[in-house]
């Protein structure tokens, strides 16, 4: 499954940042002391002649280390879980669960900066955009040959995350619009790990020693 598919927020939690902060100014606040973010998203997904293919929404949930969830609601619903050892693909309607060790790659998608935006000049090429209609946006160009994406623009509005829009080689656009940002919640017990639901078909298998190095501490 494309990065894409697997990627806020009361004012009281975040300070109002003075001026026209650039975007690796309000990436950094947004990023600074945070262990866990959740948020609710509405994604689209366009094709190269810009007509959408796909619209979904959901919630997401992300923690340190190189944790996440990701549950598509709207309108089916799919959940995909990443525990740290395994990424857990659940499709609902068709009652199965896919399952593959978490690949060192996939900790580098462009939602892990929200949690550690220390080495992102270790795996993308950085550059500030200019700000439009109050959204300040910060272009992330991939290092690695083999990305699944071209690049991803990161917009910031208030110091938080609103909107992020990735383009692949192939030209297929995916946009999603972020809200409800919450730092630092109390997540439900379970909320990154998954089991398969008596009666769905299991494919892929499970790798004892497929634990990746840690997005942080």
């Amino acid at each position: 499954m494309p990065i894409a598919r697997l990627l806020l927020i009361p004012l009281l939690l975040f300070p109002a940042l003075a001026g026209a902060a650039g975007a690796r100014e309000q990436l950094e606040r947004f990023a600074s002391d945070v262990a866990a973010l959740t948020a609710d998203f509405n994604q689209t997904v366009r094709d190269s002649e810009g007509e959408v293919i796909d619209e979904s929404s959901g919630r997401l949930a992300l923690a340190r280390p190189n944790r996440f969830r990701w549950d598509l609601l709207e309108p089916e619903a799919q959940h995909i879980v990443a525990d740290g050892d395994h990424v857990w693909v659940h499709d609902v309607e068709l009652e199965q669960v896919t399952v593959r060790p978490q690949a060192v790659d996939e900790q580098s998608s462009p939602l892990s900066v929200l949690l550690d935006p220390a080495g992102l000049e270790q795996q993308y090429r950085v550059e500030e955009r200019a700000e439009v209609e109050g959204v300040a946006w910060l272009r992330l160009q991939p290092l690695a040959e083999d990305a699944d994406f071209d690049h991803v623009d990161l917009g910031f509005r208030e110091g938080a995350l609103a909107r992020m829009v990735m383009d692949d080689a192939l030209g297929q656009r995916t946009e999603i619009v972020y809200s409800n940002w919450k730092r630092n919640p109390e997540l439900p017990v379970g909320t990154f790990q998954f089991t398969p639901p008596p009666g769905a078909d299991v494919v892929g298998d499970l790798i004892p020693a497929a634990r990746v190095q840690p997005l942080g501490d």
